[in-house]
């Protein structure tokens, strides 16, 4: 097999033949669930009925009867996107037509205002599917507002609501159902600007549902059933964090456990001077200090031979030597092919992505680390 042309099909026998870096503590902003694996997150039942009493803090509400039915949010292993595990939350075990919230409460402090979300989802076909399954964020202390919901229709129209007036605005984007999408929402507190991107496509900008005359904090995210009916939303790799850097990169999971094949999602945000712009995804065991020279920028990685390997073989990496689309974003998967060697445990991978023609523009970097689980 050649190896430079089809490099993450032997990626592990080249890791090991190289210099595995020391481990440090995992990069994870101020909530991430980490794909709900077995180290944080036990079979079954995933809620309780009142703060902190559910896995992780996880709440499930149920607007027509308390308490709500426990087994409606489960930790499965039956049907994941990542790793071994995923919520499942389903209508079908909610009481009928009843509003139902599925809520972790993430506070941090907000200093530049934008938070993101990101998670990946399957809704499932039924006979008689639920009227919208939205997602929805909101600011602590506990307003009666919020910052943004938006949500997938019945039929699978995204719909979002605008404005502190709350207009219902039905886009032309539809979600197909029974297979795994990625979603990323952003709100921009201070630019008062609103996102949604599905697949990595921008489907939707609007305005915050909320007024605020100070920069909040960030209070909780929930995954809302709306006149539940006999369907379900599957979520993987569900995370909340405030955008820090100008050129964003996010990898899910952030982790490659041993013994097992992991494909990861790199999501591309470089915003709208990034917008149909070239570009090309680099790596490095070395990690980011003090970074290459390129162009007019300096990439925050230190060129290796792993990075050789990357750049020998961009051309037939997904997403690693593309165009992002008009809204600035693009996605990239990395894939080990074959299960990651105990041998590799604390190796950590970092990633970033450079601007092509010309070279003036470079993300933060992101870094994937070996783990156990």
């Amino acid at each position: 097999m050649n190896t430079l042309r089809a490099p993450f099909a032997s990626l592990c026998a080249l890791l090991l033949g190289l210099a595995v870096i020391a481990p440090t503590p995992a990069q994870n902003g101020p909530y991430d669930s980490e794909s709900f694996e077995s180290h944080r997150y036990t079979l079954g039942n995933l809620a309780g009925t009142d703060l902190w009493n559910g896995q992780d803090g996880w709440i499930l509400f149920d607007s027509l009867a308390y308490p709500g039915n426990l087994a409606a949010a489960r930790v499965q292993d039956q049907v994941v996107r990542h790793g071994q595990q995923a919520i499942v939350f389903d209508a079908a075990a909610m009481t009928p037509g009843s509003f139902g919230e599925l809520r972790r409460n993430a506070m941090f402090n907000l200093g530049s205002g934008v938070i993101e979300a990101e998670w990946n989802f399957r809704i499932t076909s039924s006979s008689s599917p639920s009227a919208r399954w939205e997602f929805y964020t909101q600011p602590a202390p506990m307003p009666q507002s919020c910052q943004q919901r938006w949500g997938i229709a019945a039929d699978g129209r995204v719909e979002f609501y605008d404005t502190p007036a709350r207009v219902v605005v039905q886009t032309n984007t539809y979600v197909t159902k029974d297979v795994w999408h990625h979603a990323r929402s952003v709100v921009d507190v201070i630019g008062n600007r609103t996102e949604i991107h599905i697949d990595g496509v921008l489907v939707a900008t609007g305005t915050p549902i909320a007024v605020f005359g100070a920069l909040p904090v960030h209070g909780f995210s929930q995954f809302d059933c709306v006149n539940a009916g006999n369907d379900a939303l599957y979520i993987d790799d569900f995370g909340v964090r405030e955008r820090t850097a100008a050129h964003g990169l996010r990898a899910h999971p952030p982790r490659l456990p041993i013994g097992r094949r992991t494909i990861v999602d790199l999501q591309l945000a470089g915003g709208p001077q990034f917008a149909n712009r070239p570009y090309a995804v680099f790596a490095s065991l070395s990690g980011t200090a003090p970074g290459t020279p390129i162009g007019s920028v300096t990439m925050p990685l230190v060129q290796d031979g792993f990075m050789g390997i990357v750049i020998g073989s961009l051309a037939v990496l997904p997403g690693f030597l593309a165009q992002a689309n008009a809204a600035g974003n693009a996605e990239a998967v990395f894939d080990t092919q074959i299960p990651v060697p105990a041998g590799l445990l604390g190796l950590q991978l970092h990633f970033a992505y450079v601007a092509l023609g010309p070279i003036d523009r470079v993300s933060e970097p992101v870094r994937l680390t070996v783990t156990n689980q």
